[in-house]
């Protein structure tokens, strides 16, 4: 009876101590690090958890794991089924991947999207088609009288098109170049008719 009262005071001072130090649940879960004696209230879960901060929570081995919440079978580091909704308080006003910010709030508390890449599956996403042969590009007169009837460049969504439905960002950069790239034609064109009448001009003259 003695034994089982030490055991069972036993326990419960040391699940004080792991209450106060950190939880740590796993196959070689536990603490790292120079300070890993002294570590407060940090939790290591899954197999080869280790936690090397203070209020730290991390879960299973830092390469191998994958995290799922609301599913039994996660494909990767992260998975969420369902909505997913992060909210950053100002006094750290950044959202962090591999240790850059990747999305930050101003003082006004306006978004600020740091620098990133976007890739493309096919070339036909682009806007280079532009420059083909065949590509059928419009006259200035039937831009005209397009923008004249429905106020924005043809192929671009209306106003009320980006209000109502938003805008794709990769689609509407390839847009945007297309454009671009028109409007190089289009100089193009006028330089070479410029061209033209100066020779003839020129011609003119002798």
């Amino acid at each position: 009876m003695k034994k089982s009262v030490l055991f069972i005071l036993f326990l419960g001072v040391v699940a004080n101590s792991w209450a106060q130090s950190g939880s740590y649940f796993g196959k070689y879960a536990g603490t790292v690090g120079l300070n890993q004696a002294e570590l407060e209230r940090a939790s290591a879960i899954g197999f080869n958890a280790k936690v090397s901060v203070d209020d730290g929570l991390v879960l299973g081995d830092t390469m191998l794991v994958k995290v799922g919440i609301g599913m039994s079978n996660p494909k990767y580091r992260l998975d969420v089924k369902g909505v997913f909704n992060t909210r950053v308080a100002y006094s750290n006003p950044a959202y962090k991947i591999n240790d850059r910010n990747f999305l930050e709030l101003d003082e006004q508390g306006e978004f600020i999207l740091n620098s990133f890449k976007m890739k493309y599956q096919n070339v036909g996403l682009w806007s280079d088609k532009v420059f083909e042969k065949n590509y059928p590009l419009m006259s200035l007169s039937k831009v005209d009288k397009f923008i004249q009837q429905n106020k924005h460049l043809p192929g671009v969504p209306s106003a009320e098109e980006v209000v109502k439905q938003g805008v794709k960002v990769d689609e509407m950069v390839s847009k945007l170049l297309e454009k671009v790239e028109e409007l190089t034609l289009y100089t193009i064109q006028q330089q070479k008719e410029i061209d033209a009448l100066k020779r003839e001009m020129k011609a003119m003259k002798k």
